[in-house]
């Protein structure tokens, strides 16, 4: 019988797949399949001559998404739990950029981990600063670290809390997301190595997406590429969904399409003014909602 293989880098001409056992073989899909990418779980036969092909892929759970230059939405990664959210200071905390990843995440279905890493370079005021804003997002449901790559026991206790996840780590150019993957990965060179050698088409982790395995139950999908993200391709009902805590005020709303910006009986607003809602997220909101394409609201 016939078990999956899972996809663990796309070459362009080819995918690099993984067997059940571990082995890392080229494979090149059938031409009607949709574009394979790390993470999916696709099946194939043997040809005459032993070349692998690709014949169907497997239904996609929690599949990554950003728009291309045309807004049309493309797939980055499949069957992701979480979404790694990397920041640092420097280059700073950008919570806008954040708050997008987060929303992608939720339209998604997929988890957000938010994470500060160079946490060895900040003062103790900075150190608090950046906590409150983990603590925000905790309030809401996300799981938060505060890390340095450096650190080896600070590395220990962000590992545990991956036990069970498939991430994608992103982040913004400088966030130290290389320095996380070497740590999580010592022997990365070694996979990228085996990669290139059972595919002979070489392997660029400057551009490449690769799905890792860390043990038996946790996976990294590493995406350079994704360094910014953008929701302008959303409705603003989309981004109000994407928000949980907005999300979760706005059931007490007087009117059930309420914008929260100006209307009466607004929950959210009411929230605001009582602090019970973070005066950056809501301006953050607020500028995500104004950006969106005047033709998609």
């Amino acid at each position: 019988m016939n078990t999956p293989y899972r996809v663990i880098a796309n070459l362009r001409s080819a995918v690099a797949l993984r067997d059940s056992e571990g082995h890392v073989e080229k494979a090149v899909p059938l031409s009607k399949l949709p574009q394979l990418v790390a993470g999916d779980k696709v099946m194939c036969e043997r040809e005459t001559g032993g070349a692998l092909r690709v014949i169907e892929l497997l239904p996609r759970n929690g599949v990554l998404e950003r728009p291309d230059h045309r807004r049309q939405l493309k797939p980055l990664a499949a069957n992701v739990t979480h979404l790694a959210i990397i920041s640092a200071a420097p280059p700073g905390i950008d919570t806008l950029l954040i708050d997008q990843f987060c929303v992608a995440a939720e339209r998604a279905g997929i988890d957000a981990m938010i994470v500060i890493n160079k946490a060895d370079l900040l003062d103790e005021a900075q150190k608090q600063q950046y906590q409150d804003v983990l603590n925000t997002y905790n309030a809401i449901g996300y799981t938060t670290a505060m890390l340095s790559a450096k650190s080896a026991e600070s590395m220990h206790e962000f590992t545990q809390k991956l036990e069970d996840k498939t991430l994608v780590l992103v982040g913004a150019s400088g966030v130290g997301k290389s320095s996380i993957v070497n740590a999580l990965l010592p022997d990365l060179d070694v996979r990228v190595g085996a990669v290139s050698a059972a595919t002979g088409l070489g392997a660029h982790t400057t551009s490449v997406t690769y799905w890792y395995e860390m043990g038996e139950r946790t996976s990294i999908i590493d995406s350079p590429g994704v360094r910014q993200f953008s929701v302008a391709h959303l409705t603003a009902s989309d981004v109000r969904s994407g928000y949980r805590d907005i999300a979760a005020l706005s059931v007490a709303c007087r009117f059930s399409d309420c914008s929260h910006t100006v209307e009466p009986k607004c929950a959210v607003l009411d929230a605001l003014k009582e602090k019970n809602l973070a005066a950056w997220r809501y301006k953050n909101y607020c500028k995500l909602i104004t950006e969106e394409p005047a033709d998609k609201r």
